[in-house]
């Protein structure tokens, strides 16, 4: 009797063990995601309105565009200034797809040729060739330059800036009528893009 005791004992102090803990591999993944989907991103997670309206120097108000972006690419982010000489368009859109960093590449190279090819096309055009039907004279764009923004820059065809960002694997696009605040705009965007803040498919920090 006494035998038959002491084997419950034994056994019901093995049931009340506890299980041991699952490998760290059965866990699941850990670790903080970055990046935001492009079809839910939007334009003041990297610049607000407010902050887009200080930089280019008057208040904005943002309008939607009538073009659909390519897939994997968030919707472009329009504004309309209210200026003294008549309402200027500024715009900026991102790119962070696979193989963003090698198409900036490309359209890197394609911008420079044309500004260079526009420049010498009006250096060899007359005056009146230049001329619109108003009669006003349009000067050449001035030649292409690098800006001090991100990786690096490129302001070009007198209207618009490339940049190739720093620390995530993105391009940006702006483009408006000044190049002065379209370098302010362009480094405000670079400021505040981060791989939490792009617009690409959530991935594990560092990669």
């Amino acid at each position: 009797m006494r035998r038959c005791l002491a084997l419950t004992v034994v056994l019901l102090g093995c049931s009340t063990k506890k299980a041991a803990p699952p490998p760290p591999e059965a866990e699941g993944p850990r670790g903080t995601l970055v990046g935001i989907d492009p079809d839910r991103w939007g334009c003041e997670v990297v610049a607000t309105v407010a902050a887009v309206g200080e930089v280019v120097a008057g208040p904005v108000r943002q309008v939607e565009g009538s073009l659909a972006p390519p897939r994997g690419v968030p919707k472009p982010c329009n504004y309309v200034l209210e200026a003294p000489t008549g309402a200027e368009a500024w715009t900026w859109d991102l790119d962070c797809r696979k193989g963003a960093l090698a198409t900036a590449e490309t359209l890197w190279k394609q911008y420079s040729e044309q500004n260079a090819a526009l420049v010498a096309a009006a250096s060899d055009a007359a005056e009146a060739e230049r001329k619109d039907d108003a009669g006003v004279v349009h000067a050449p764009p001035p030649p292409a330059q690098e800006v001090a923004v991100g990786a690096k820059g490129l302001d070009h065809n007198g209207q618009a800036i490339l940049f190739v960002d720093d620390d995530t694997p993105c391009y940006g696009r702006i483009v408006g009528p000044d190049p002065a605040r379209r370098l302010a705009l362009a480094q405000l965007i670079a400021k505040n893009l981060r791989p939490a803040t792009a617009p690409m498919e959530p991935r594990a920090a560092g990669k």
